[in-house]
């Protein structure tokens, strides 16, 4: 599904590197590592955890190297700060 929906943002004239981030996980390290190697030639930026989502633990996190790339790190903590500003001026 993440596959098809980048493709539909390249239909539409949409960079899914630059306009897309993905946050995926599973409790199985082999379908984590999967989807990693699956994203990671795609140009597609995703967080990946390995962990149990029910019990709320991750025990790792990869990151495709598109998600350095585009600095999606520092869009997300601007997009934190954003939000948290929202919160106090309403």
């Amino acid at each position: 599904m993440i596959i098809a929906f980048a493709e539909v943002l390249l239909a539409r004239g949409l960079n899914p590197a630059e306009q897309l981030l993905i946050t995926a996980g599973d409790i199985n390290p082999l379908a984590a590592d999967m989807t990693f190697i699956q994203l990671s030639p795609l140009g597609i930026p995703a967080i990946l955890n390995t962990g149990n989502s029910l019990a709320l633990t991750v025990n790792s996190t990869r990151y495709t190297s598109v998600y350095y790339f585009h600095q999606w790190e520092g869009r997300l903590r601007l997009h934190e700060r954003i939000q948290a500003m929202r919160v106090f001026l309403s």
